[in-house]
């Protein structure tokens, strides 16, 4: 931007000075050449031609300049789609790409204060933040009261957004700057993100040079969030089950190889529980699949809600779901799993037409390093202790012991 000015200044000069300089130029040459001929009738003879020298020098510039800012906004262009290939493209974590077309758009507007806001609820499902900001300049005794709004692609702002925008400026304080720009990004045809950049540039020739390419960039952004998105879903997708919401059986063996090591190296404990809804299979005879699916989700919700944060449970298959329980020896395990029975037990299951059904539930549970060092045999011995909770009678929880 700085160099952008310091062009348009040198063009200006070169301008209104070089075109006086050639025309008293020509006018002199011609008084040298025609020494017996005063100055009126000099000028008399040559104003046509110098007229016309003028004219065709302010042309000559007026081009240079046309095709200077043509230039610019190429390589403008360039810049951006250069910066969107090498920082932004690489990348499919949604903070890192907002924290990065943040900082790309403070660029393009010469500022350090500007808040970037997830408006997508798609998006936001794999965000922490749903907003990022910068903000390295604060000028609290100064107002004005009318800002300048510089919208690129108002078309695309809904009245929502402009609720949301306004609630912006006003949270960070940016009506404090003259000018605030305001970029829309555009996902699967609905708005999935907005920028709001305070700027203390107003030159309204600077603007229509970068609105081109920031709404180009803007369009690419999009671009961007909409693969993040998608590559998101796809491994979202890849280790989530698709009846019950939760991990499936093979991302809780990636978790567990990964728990154990990290027991084996800093000597915590872990323990492993694995549970399965007691006589399900009358469940399913009676009321089918369909409604013992349903019975699982409910199930399934339940479980997450009654576990830690750290703690991780999955499907295994069927109606057999497993646990993973870092920092937790079978003490410990226990508790949860007594907190998870308790909260079964108590909890009535409409089914079929609206019956209610009280169902129970048994547990095994096995922990490193009580109960073996590897992660393998941890899991095989918390399934030989659920085998003697269904032999002893169901609705138990057996905590693995050496035979």
């Amino acid at each position: 931007n700085t160099f952008m000015r310091k062009e348009r200044k040198l063009l200006l000069v070169l301008k209104f000075v070089s075109i006086p300089v050639i025309v008293s130029f020509v006018f002199f040459y011609v008084a040298y050449i025609e020494p017996l001929s005063s100055l009126p009738q000099i000028f008399h003879r040559t104003w046509l031609l110098l007229l016309l020298i003028s004219g065709i020098l302010y042309l000559i510039f007026a081009l240079v300049e046309h095709y200077y800012h043509r230039l610019f906004r190429h390589i403008s262009y360039l810049k951006i789609l250069h910066r969107v290939h090498i920082e932004i493209n690489p990348t499919l974590h949604m903070e890192e790409i907002s924290l990065r077309v943040l900082q790309i758009l403070l660029e393009i507007f010469n500022s350090k204060t500007g808040v970037l806001r997830i408006l997508d609820p798609d998006l936001k499902r794999f965000m922490k933040n749903a907003e990022f900001s910068v903000n390295e300049v604060s000028a609290p005794g100064r107002r004005f009261s009318s800002s300048r709004f510089r919208m690129f692609n108002p078309s695309m702002i809904s009245e929502k957004a402009h609720t949301c925008i306004e609630e912006i400026i006003r949270t960070n304080n940016l009506h404090t700057f003259p000018t605030i720009a305001v970029i829309p990004f555009v996902s699967r045809n609905n708005l999935s993100a907005v920028a709001v950049v305070a700027t203390e540039i107003s030159d309204k020739n600077f603007f229509e040079l970068v609105k081109e390419p920031t709404e180009i960039f803007s369009k690419h952004v999009s671009s961007v969030y909409e693969n993040a998105l998608l590559h998101q879903e796809i491994s979202l997708a890849s280790i989530t089950d698709a009846l019950t919401g939760i991990y499936n059986k093979r991302f809780f063996q990636q978790r567990v190889r990964e728990e154990f090591a990290k027991a084996q190296r800093n000597h915590f404990p872990v323990s492993i529980m694995i549970s399965d809804l007691d006589n399900f299979k009358y469940y399913v005879d009676r009321f089918g699949h369909p409604e013992t699916d349903l019975l699982l989700q409910k199930f399934a919700t339940l479980i997450r809600q009654s576990l830690r944060g750290a703690d991780i449970v999955c499907r295994f298959g069927g109606d057999e779901f497993a646990y993973l329980l870092p920092y937790s020896g079978s003490l410990e395990a226990y508790a949860v799993a007594e907190r998870i029975k308790g909260t079964i037990l108590s909890h009535p299951f409409l089914i079929g037409n609206n019956e209610e059904v009280f169902i129970t539930i048994s547990f095994g549970i096995a922990s490193f390093p009580e109960h073996g060092d590897m992660s393998e045999e941890v899991l095989k011995k918390a399934d030989q202790a659920l085998f003697v909770s269904k032999e002893n009678g169901r609705n138990r929880i057996t905590i693995y012991q050496t035979r």
